[in-house]
């Protein structure tokens, strides 16, 4: 084969170009440290370049971001918990200085004083945030705790729920506010009218349930009510399990006549139905003979008693029967969409003497609470936070108080709680008011403590076997009335008890995830201090938003990691309690009366001594004699008082300690992810870099070689450019 100049020529230039690609290749890969400048210069190395750097991205957000957040969080609320178990641990101190029986007036007033400080520390700490959002009240991280000045804001249906072991006792000195320094020597009629004897001064102590709040929306005359509800275990416990995974529902939205969007969720079934603010569901096949007919659903206005029925195709959304595109809706609705779905149904077994099974189809929250009408009567509440409420009244109790059962059951169908609830109204007639006079009190507390039961001695005809029949009789009427009898101190806030309940309440066995006594009533006066009532109880606020209606907790949760979350916050429930606040007011009112009994009866003494007139000063010395016996109940009372708050102040220590150690662990937990993140992003951007980066002392020296390569083609392809055929001949 014949080489002429020419093919010589077209293959020197072709490998300086190639040379010279090489060259520029080696070059970038110099300037930008990379291997590749494009993904076709190598597509494995380009598809695993963008694999690693996601997974570096993710590592980054974990690592940099999440982690690093939740910690800072976490610290938070460290530093917070630490202060309310330092404030806890100096009130326990004074309640136990205050226990002391030999402290004077003094030492009392200035011991209260400093728990008064140390609980408005104690609440003020649960408004700490981080970056501007509250770290203790769960979800509505833009909400104080408790609130930082006297405000009014009108909460009803406020459920104070306690246990049998918040049973406690109320003493009560009657006559006590006859005491008096001023009047004691007024006379009329011949007598002084002013006058108290030691035998009018006794003491009577009932039982209580001391609410989280004193203060509460009652005035008289405002026709108010309060109810007392206590829990009982159910004859056999409810137990659920999913017996079909299949259920149709119809997720609808439409907009009514005056532009309002509604929506519900609306199972398929001639068993259920769904009420959702005014209207009510329910969806039946149009045939039942012929599937391709389709769907009815019909809704009503419960507030015009409307009709309108939807008709939805077998394919589960609304009609077009004349094919103009606008989808059929009845007259009176404006537009409407539907979309069908499946969701499960929790069949629940369990004995409350009437009843022993119901279901609950396991529907979505809709923005709002609404019920579902199920099997057996039972209505289903599904709260706000997924979860769902079973209700069913069943008999009244002896005393013709209101009985129904309660189940309780979790986003997925499984038990949460379930119990007998039975209630008794506190009406208008026993509620005692700001304005109620103290022998009103003194009245309620005796008729609490059965002085109004009837004696034997009043039964005296001379006729013995029918006198105790009658006796008999008429104290087994007074005990349908006496057992049943409930007071409410609205300003104290106080449920006051009859010994009947008292023991009842006190010995209410343990239900598994509820309290066995709830107090429903109203509040609207708030004072510094005061914890708001939605971060602790189920509640209504004056826009009709119900807070905590379901048994979810309040977790905010940050992904840490692959597939790993870890709970932030610690919830106001987990630390905080009322009971500091109350413990105080508690002993801040008992100080206030024993100061008062001990300056009139110090006032009496200065009177007695300036006394000739032997009655007066018999009068005198009666009086201070009462004074001294009130005196001395008081006393007892405020020394027993400081030794429940130690009781009560560490029970509330013990709850923060548990919040403590919980964070801690949390924080532990997050120290290892942590440590874990960081391993892994140094191992992935290892890998990043040796999948992309390339080595630059290797780079350097391919470039030198390949500048060689491009010189030396040069320096050939000019020594051939020079050669001719002459130089041949």
């Amino acid at each position: 084969m014949r080489i002429t100049n020419k093919i010589m020529n077209n293959n020197s230039l072709y490998n300086i170009n190639n040379n010279k690609v090489v060259e520029d290749e080696v070059n970038t890969q110099m300037a930008t440290g990379k291997k590749i400048a494009r993904p076709s210069d190598d597509p494995v190395i380009a598809i695993r370049a963008l694999r690693l750097r996601s997974t570096v991205s993710q590592l980054e957000q974990y690592y940099d971001k999440n982690a690093k957040d939740a910690k800072s969080w976490m610290d938070v609320t460290e530093d917070a918990l630490s202060t309310i178990t330092d404030v806890l641990t100096d009130a326990i101190m004074q309640a136990n200085r205050g226990a002391n029986k030999d402290l004077t007036m003094a030492d009392l007033n200035t011991i209260v004083t400093q728990l008064d400080a140390l609980s408005k520390e104690y609440y003020s700490t649960g408004n700490v945030d981080y970056a501007g959002r509250y770290v203790f009240t769960g979800f509505r991280t833009d909400t104080a705790l408790s609130y930082d000045k006297s405000t009014t804001e009108n909460f009803t249906d406020i459920n104070d729920e306690f246990n049998a072991a918040d049973v406690s006792r109320s003493f009560r000195t009657l006559n006590m506010h006859y005491l008096d320094a001023g009047n004691i020597l007024n006379v009329s009629g011949g007598g002084f009218i002013n006058e108290t004897k030691e035998v009018d001064i006794r003491q009577v102590d009932i039982g209580r349930i001391r609410l989280s709040y004193d203060n509460l929306d009652y005035s008289e005359g405002d026709g108010k009510r309060s109810e007392l509800k206590f829990r009982e275990n159910l004859n056999k416990e409810a137990t659920a399990s999913i017996t079909d995974t299949g259920l149709t529902y119809f997720d609808m939205t439409f907009v009514n006549s005056e532009g309002i969007e509604q929506k519900a969720y609306i199972p398929l079934s001639n068993v259920y139905s769904v009420t959702v603010g005014n209207y009510t569901y329910s969806a039946e096949r149009a045939s039942a003979t012929d599937p391709e007919r389709g769907y009815i659903i019909s809704v009503t206005d419960l507030s015009t008693y409307d009709l309108y029925q939807f008709e939805v195709s077998k394919d589960g959304v609304l009609t077009d029967s004349d094919g103009d595109g606008n989808l059929d809706v009845p007259t009176g609705i404006k537009s409407a969409i539907v979309s069908t779905h499946t969701t499960s149904v929790s069949s629940i077994d369990f004995a409350d003497g009437e009843n022993t099974e119901t279901t609950v189809p396991l529907l979505g929250p809709v923005g709002q609470e609404y019920t579902i009408e199920t099997h057996n009567g039972f209505i289903a509440t599904v709260n706000g936070d997924g979860t769902f409420t079973l209700e069913k009244e069943t008999d009244y109790d002896e005393y013709d108080n209101p009985t129904k059962t309660v189940i309780k059951v979790t986003e997925n169908g499984s038990i949460h709680t379930s119990y007998k609830e039975t209630s008794i109204e506190i009406d208008s007639s026993r509620i005692l008011y700001s304005t109620s006079t103290e022998d009103e009190i003194d009245a309620a507390y005796k008729q609490l403590n059965g002085d109004y039961a009837p004696r034997r001695a009043d039964f005296d005809t001379g006729d013995p076997v029918n006198d105790e029949k009658n006796y008999e009789e008429a104290y087994e009427e007074y005990l349908k009335t006496y057992n049943n009898i409930v007071f409410l101190n609205a300003k104290t806030g106080e449920v006051l008890l009859n010994n009947y309940l008292t023991e009842k309440l006190a010995a209410l066995p343990f239900i598994i995830n509820a309290n066995t006594t709830d107090v429903v009533y109203d509040k609207k006066e708030w004072q510094t201090g005061d914890i708001r009532p939605q971060n602790l109880f189920a509640c209504v606020d004056n826009d009709e938003v119900i807070y905590n209606g379901g048994n979810a907790p309040h977790e905010i949760q940050y992904d840490v990691g692959y597939s790993q979350k870890i709970t932030i916050n610690t919830s106001a429930t987990s630390v905080f309690t009322t009971t500091v606040k109350r413990d105080v007011f508690d002993l801040d009112q008992l100080a206030a009366k024993l100061n008062n009994v001990d300056t009139t009866m110090n006032t009496l003494k200065d009177k007695l001594a300036t006394l000739t007139d032997e009655k007066e000063k018999r009068v005198v010395q009666n009086e201070i004699d009462a004074c001294k016996k009130a005196y001395d109940y008081l006393r007892q009372n405020i020394q027993e008082e400081f030794e429940h708050k130690i009781t009560s102040m560490q029970v509330a220590l013990d709850k923060a300690n548990v919040a403590v150690t919980d964070n801690g662990t949390r924080s532990k937990r997050l120290e290892l992810i942590n440590s874990r993140l960081q391993d892994q992003n140094t191992t992935f951007k290892t890998l990043q870099s040796d999948n992309e980066d390339a080595d630059l002392a290797e780079t350097a020296t391919n470039l030198a070689t390949a500048q060689l390569t491009y010189q030396a083609a040069l320096m050939a392809t000019g020594k051939i450019g020079k050669d001719t055929l002459m130089n041949y001949i």
